[in-house]
């Protein structure tokens, strides 16, 4: 009797747990898109707080507070007009941004020959790239390298588990030891640019702002070291374009040993044969002008086409929460046609795939990337010119993260942060 009486009572708290569960989904109207005009409608539409309520897990994990997750018009204002000063690169900047590339590409601590494994290797060349030549940081920056990019790779992980209340505080510690522990002897007195100086200017006006009114922030509250960690432009800075390098470099170096593996002719990368040309002219003069007629920035355009690093927007209207697919709306087939799923950069030679509604991996609008027109695509062309004029990948090892790859060398590769985790490949330095 009292089996029966504690399963009864136990099928009884199912169903009502069920039934709050379902009116919860039915509450939050969440919506799902696949549509580019319902998508462009929902980001015209979108403003900084609809942005801001959905990222607040990267708050959580990161310890961070910037336009992404602080709701301050003002404060988002004044941040990007520094984004905007301190990405104007003249070519002097470029030439010297690519000469940094291609030293860490070939750094000793870098570049280890024979078989790697490819994220990892990826993630140190992007994020040194980025701390030494965007961010203003030393060479000393080798000595945490390592370290670093499976830290964030984690954090950002924990960021996606739903109702995550686990402490990465202990993370976090350690991450911001590192970078702050590199900035205080690596920045440059005589730099007035120095994009971590001003926006840890901008931090302390805003932190003086709500003290003085703290009603502007509507509930969101930032601490001075949210506020003014490094963190607040090294993610945005160094997350999207590790994966844009990434899925590049596996399109026209890995693509074309799993054709080979398979007897199959490189019919669909005829256009990447001629690729050195294009590298040699564009690194002896590396800017946003020169890339514009060179084939890597077809290269780049069809990467970000068919591997958005940003996969899913999220935006909170009305009570209403949108996930914009935008990998989705980039293979469709009805805008793309039947090769929507392979990797074409030609298809960049018509000037119309650039400005097509279904084409937002930087999204538009008011929260566009402020990096999205130019210096985003460069950076992203000098680091796949980096590698591929420095080292050759010459095999790939089957194990489990490559093995259906192998069986069909044709499928487009998968598109998340762990698909290739366990990928090694055999590395070469090229011989000029």
């Amino acid at each position: 009797m009292f089996d029966i009486i504690t399963f009864l009572v136990i099928l009884f708290l199912f169903a009502v747990y069920c039934k709050k569960l379902k009116a919860h989904y039915l509450t939050s109207q969440n919506s799902f898109i696949t549509n580019a005009d319902e998508a462009h409608k929902i980001l015209i539409d979108s403003d900084l707080l609809s942005r801001v309520i959905p990222n607040q897990r990267l708050k959580k994990s990161f310890q961070i507070s910037n336009p992404f997750t602080n709701p301050s018009e003002e404060y988002r204002k004044k941040f990007v007009k520094v984004i905007h000063k301190t990405i104007k690169f003249d070519d002097p900047k470029w030439r010297n941004f690519a000469n940094i590339a291609l030293e860490v590409v070939n750094n000793e601590r870098i570049l280890k020959t024979g078989f790697i494994e490819i994220v990892p290797w990826i993630q140190k060349i992007t994020l040194s790239v980025v701390l030494r030549g965007y961010l203003g940081f030393d060479t000393n920056i080798y000595d945490v390298i390592s370290d670093i990019p499976k830290i964030i790779n984690d954090l950002w992980l924990k960021s996606k588990e739903y109702n995550n209340k686990e402490s990465n505080q202990q993370s976090i510690s350690l991450l911001q030891k590192y970078f702050y522990n590199t900035t205080s002897i690596s920045q440059t007195e005589d730099n007035d640019t120095n994009v971590i100086k001003e926006i840890s200017k901008i931090a302390q006006e805003h932190l003086d702002h709500f003290h003085e009114s703290p009603q502007t922030t509507s509930g969101f509250i930032s601490t001075a070291d949210e506020l003014k960690t490094p963190l607040n432009i090294v993610l945005p800075a160094y997350e999207t374009m590790w994966r844009v390098l990434l899925y590049a470099i596996l399109e026209i170096k890995v693509r074309e040993i799993l054709l080979t593996k398979n007897n199959l002719k490189m019919e669909k990368n005829i256009y990447l044969k001629n690729i050195n040309n294009s590298i040699d002219t564009f690194l002896k003069n590396p800017s946003d002008s020169t890339l514009k007629n060179n084939q890597l920035n077809f290269i780049v355009k069809e990467t970000l086409r068919l591997y958005p690093a940003t996969r899913h927007i999220h935006r909170t209207l009305n009570g209403k929460d949108n996930t914009i697919d935008v990998e989705a709306i980039q293979r469709d087939h009805t805008v793309w046609g039947d090769d929507a799923l392979c990797f074409k950069p030609e298809r960049f030679e018509n000037p119309n795939a650039s400005s097509s509604a279904s084409y937002i991996p930087f999204s538009i609008g008011k929260m566009k990337c402020i990096a999205a027109d130019k210096f985003a695509p460069t950076v992203a062309a000098i680091l796949i010119s980096a590698i591929l004029s420095s080292v050759d990948i010459v095999d790939v090892i089957e194990n489990e993260a490559i093995e259906k790859y192998l069986k069909n060398p044709h499928l487009p590769f998968e598109n998340h942060r762990l698909a290739f985790d366990k990928m090694i490949v055999n590395v070469t330095t090229r011989l000029n």
